[in-house]
């Protein structure tokens, strides 16, 4: 086995190092390294939790969940739409996907990992990653941004998140991303 695995592993390389090292560098747009810029979007993020088609489904729980006063280990998996506008009617510019789970023993305290996918506009095929903690009943709070794709390449910064309505579960992403 140990023959096989040397063998595989070397042609993996010979053929890394053949030419098809070539097409990865032609298949990304060049990225100017030179021009670093930033940009500040604010955004609105709606939660959807009832209705045909929620878009925010609890996945998994520990036995504990039900009774801890921070609901600790709860997982949800969420695809919500991002909009312009608080209104649940503003044009919809792209999704928030990704998860989260409540993290902390003490505290009403979720650890997140999060997509703004975009999907009109200059910005459509971009993404933005967030992750991080969120204190979410506090009324400001920060979330790093991690990196990003297509115009947010190499994207770093932070957002500062805001609930508008815990009735209709909006929430108010504030970004400042340095990008190339």
């Amino acid at each position: 086995m140990g023959k096989q695995f040397l063998v595989l592993l070397l042609f993996s390389v010979a053929t890394l190092a053949s030419g098809d090292d070539i097409a990865m560098k032609t298949w990304f747009k060049k990225t100017d390294l030179s021009k670093q810029k930033v940009t500040q979007l604010q955004l609105y993020v709606q939660d959807i939790l009832q209705g045909p088609t929620p878009t925010n489904v609890v996945v998994a729980s520990a036995n504990s969940t039900a009774t801890s006063p921070t609901s600790f280990g709860l997982v949800v998996v969420l695809d919500d739409p991002v909009r312009i506008g608080p209104d649940p009617n503003s044009k919809t510019v792209g999704r928030f996907q990704g998860f989260y789970t409540f993290s902390s023993l003490e505290e009403q305290s979720i650890h997140l990992s999060f997509d703004f996918v975009f999907t009109t506009g200059k910005l459509n095929g971009s993404t933005l990653t967030l992750v991080g903690n969120n204190r979410f009943l506090r009324e400001h709070r920060e979330v790093p941004i991690v990196g990003g794709s297509g115009v947010f390449r190499l994207a770093r910064g932070f957002a500062g998140v805001r609930t508008v309505s815990f009735t209709e579960f909006i929430f108010e992403y504030n970004l400042t991303i340095l990008h190339y």
